[in-house]
């Protein structure tokens, strides 16, 4: 029987309870101070989590940061981190204080990092500042956190640069329905978890770019398909560029998040409204006021490795016509644009 502690109790954070206690595990949530009144909540309804349908199993001790000190951490055989990319400083401040031994830390989070001139994935930029943390272990690929929760079935990655550890890991949480593979390609499988986000702006938009009025949706589903495969290429481009390997975004990492991700959420709701020619200040001021929305980050962070490319021709790696509509609409907030006729037709 391991001991899991889970940092942060948001929706994923506490799906991720259910295959664990599933499985016989004891599971510490601690809630951030953002999930100070989810705990309180919690507490209420009897470990109800207010955004899932069922009870916390009683293998979950649900508790807020405030309570949280370096005992509990004593003993424990993993951490997940369960925040925001803008919470990844204040968890790493908050494990730097109370981990007193050497555990491996995995992460939920998606995102990139600037280091230096460039950009690198939490799989490379996190080690450094961890001082105990033994290893670095990204999960990555399509999960919807209430599909998990009602325990439907779901595929993800566990990628950590020793495998033994992600197996271990995953060895804790796998299930009948909640299936896992592992592999050693952490920067990857976390270049993937960013730039999937970005791109489901993209195909989401083509979504809506040429509405099919007959349709109950009203969306395209040609313009659609190619622009998915599209971005599954230059998301295999920019995950090579980044350090990781390309085949990862052909696997569950990338193109079955990017699935995923097309499918609801707020990417997908921006590049619904980017399609329809709408602005992006428009989009972030009404629907998607006070929005985080991830790919919007992404962009921001790739904007010096992008926009001087625009002008690449097709015959070179550079050459990035979806990426380069997605940024001239987020960073130059430009109509979406994307020339059909400058794809990759493979």
């Amino acid at each position: 029987m391991a001991k899991i502690v889970i940092l942060g109790a948001g929706v994923m954070g506490t799906a991720l309870t259910v295959p664990a206690t599933d499985n016989g595990h004891n599971v510490l949530l601690v809630g951030t101070p953002l999930d100070r009144k989810v705990i309180a909540e919690m507490h209420r309804r009897g470990g109800s989590h207010p955004k899932l349908d069922e009870p916390c199993s009683r293998l979950v001790t649900a508790i807020s940061i405030d309570d949280l000190g370096s005992e509990h951490l004593d003993g424990a055989d993993i951490v997940i981190v369960g925040v925001s990319s803008p919470g990844i400083g204040w968890a790493v401040d908050v494990l730097n204080n109370l981990m007193v031994n050497r555990l491996p830390v995995a992460f939920v989070t998606k995102g990139l990092a600037v280091r230096g001139e460039g950009l690198a994935t939490y799989a490379e930029t996190l080690p450094p500042q961890l001082r105990q943390m033994h290893a670095f272990i990204g999960i990555g690929g399509p999960c919807i956190a209430r599909e998990l929760a009602n325990r439907q079935p779901t595929a993800s990655i566990y990628a950590c640069k020793d495998l033994q550890i992600a197996e271990r890991f995953a060895s804790f949480m796998r299930t009948d329905y909640y299936r896992l593979s592992v592999t050693t390609d952490d920067t990857g499988v976390e270049a993937c978890a960013a730039l999937k986000n970005f791109f489901a702006i993209g195909v989401s938009a083509m979504q809506t770019r040429y509405p099919d009025n007959k349709r109950r949706d009203g969306q395209s589903k040609n313009p659609t398909a190619a622009a998915f495969t599209q971005a599954t290429l230059e998301m295999a481009r920019l995950c090579e560029r980044l350090g990781g390997h390309p085949a990862t975004a052909f696997g569950l990492a990338g193109l079955g998040d990017l699935h995923v991700t097309v499918g609801g959420g707020r990417n997908s709701r921006l590049g619904h409204g980017l399609g329809r020619n709408r602005t992006i200040t428009d989009l972030l001021s009404n629907e998607l006021a006070g929005e985080t929305v991830e790919g919007v980050d992404t962009a921001r962070a790739l904007a010096t490795m992008i926009l001087d490319n625009a002008a690449k021709k097709a015959s070179s790696d550079d050459y990035l016509p979806l990426t380069c509509a997605i940024m001239e609409s987020i960073i130059e907030q430009k109509p979406f644009a994307l020339d059909f006729a400058s794809l990759i037709v493979r």
